[in-house]
């Protein structure tokens, strides 16, 4: 009998039932508690950063701040919802195509991570009207980057975690990333710490979460997807 690991520990102390394979094949059944721990890692991450440059309270705030005009601080919503669903009747059929869909949710994620930092870059270096429109084109970067990963995690998802434990792994993340949320709303309110300063740091911590997500993402065991591979130059 072999002993567990740390990883497989954890995994079963997260999860109720890590009886049967879940509809995966023996070869990824194999690596499913080290994917749980990255799908839960990454998604958490990706949450928490999702938590830290809210549109409508993080960026519209910081708008008002450098002077933006309320043209700007109204786009902020309608460039967040419309770029993050919008672009997934477009790359849907590029995702799918993939044999390995897990560089679609590292690519989106790495994406997500850079407009967050050009957004930190233009906060301190523009004010006005030319800090309002960087900051929305770099959230329509943001947000198309976000609709790549929507459109992707399910399918990898569903390749690397048995179907019991699915909502295991997305349910510690919600978790984590609402509990960071209320901490960064305390730090907010509390007058301890600039905000102009706080909100700068929360911005440049969710691009480093992202980054950091893609890179665990990126690790991921996954089985080529059968009959993909139509457009390779989507993957690894």
């Amino acid at each position: 009998m072999t002993t567990p690991n740390f990883q497989t520990t954890l995994f079963e102390a997260l999860v109720e039932n890590t009886d049967g394979a879940g509809g995966l094949s023996d070869a990824q059944a194999k690596h499913e508690p080290a994917n749980f721990l990255r799908h839960a890692g990454s998604l958490s991450m990706s949450k928490i950063a999702d938590g830290l440059i809210d549109p409508k309270l993080v960026l519209s705030w910081l708008l008002a701040h450098l002077g933006a005009s309320a043209f700007f601080v109204g786009l902020l919503v309608p460039i967040r919802e419309a770029g993050a669903l919008l672009p997934q009747l477009f790359t849907a059929p590029h995702v799918q195509a993939m044999e390995r869909r897990k560089w679609a949710w590292v690519a989106g994620s790495i994406g997500q991570g850079a407009a967050a930092a050009g957004i930190v870059l233009a906060a301190l270096t523009l004010t006005g009207h030319g800090a309002g429109a960087a900051i929305c084109a770099l959230l329509a970067v943001l947000a198309v980057s976000r609709s790549i990963c929507s459109v992707s995690y399910s399918d990898v998802l569903g390749k690397t975690v048995g179907q019991s434990r699915r909502g295991a792994a997305t349910g510690v993340a919600t978790s984590l990333g609402a509990g960071a949320v209320v901490i960064f709303a305390l730090a907010l309110m509390s007058g301890l710490v600039d905000r102009a300063t706080l909100v700068l740091l929360a911005i440049t911590l969710a691009a480093l979460l992202w980054l950091g997500a893609g890179i665990l993402f990126s690790t991921l065991w996954e089985e080529a997807a059968p009959g993909a591979g139509e457009h390779r130059h989507w993957a690894n």
